[in-house]
């Protein structure tokens, strides 16, 4: 299968964001020649078994409080074209702009991309903020994270 989009999902404690994570993930998965790596920071045996359900490929990561070797981590197991990364405590809502993206081949113009990211501040979705995330690169040679990657807190979900 030739993979357009590497997505690398930062998977630490948190089983009720991850499952929504993941399960939003799933139309990209459907739609498009993807994958998804999970870089596992949690040693909570329910979250593996959460991510064992979504992708066999699952790299333990200890966490060394650096978001650029994470990433990397992720980066250098990714085979696709493209490579995205997420958190577990963000999700989509509609993914439909990123698989036009990919499936009317504009991906082929381009070496970053952008979408909408919400991130929420409660579970029931009431409280949020939007900004534009580029969090998706076309995969070049020496293409890397690095330096101090800003995370801030998003709130207490």
């Amino acid at each position: 299968m030739d993979i357009r989009l590497s997505i690398s999902l930062l998977a630490s404690d948190r089983k009720e964001s991850l499952m929504r994570c993941l399960d939003s993930l799933k139309p990209l998965l459907a739609r498009i020649p993807a994958e998804l790596i999970i870089i596992l920071t949690s040693t909570e045996e329910a979250v593996r078994r959460i991510a064992e359900q979504y992708t066999p490929q699952i790299i333990p990561f200890s966490w060394c409080s650096d978001f650029s070797a994470a990433r990397n981590t992720g980066l250098e197991a990714a085979q696709g074209e493209w490579f995205l990364y997420i958190d577990d405590d963000e999700w989509f809502d509609d993914t439909e702009e990123i698989c036009q993206f990919f499936l009317s081949g504009e991906y082929r113009d381009y070496h970053s991309a952008h979408y909408i990211q919400r991130n929420y501040q409660n579970w029931n979705g009431t409280q949020y903020s939007d900004f534009s995330a580029f969090r998706m690169v076309r995969r070049l040679p020496g293409t890397r994270f690095q330096g101090t990657i800003h995370n801030p807190p998003h709130g207490t979900l």
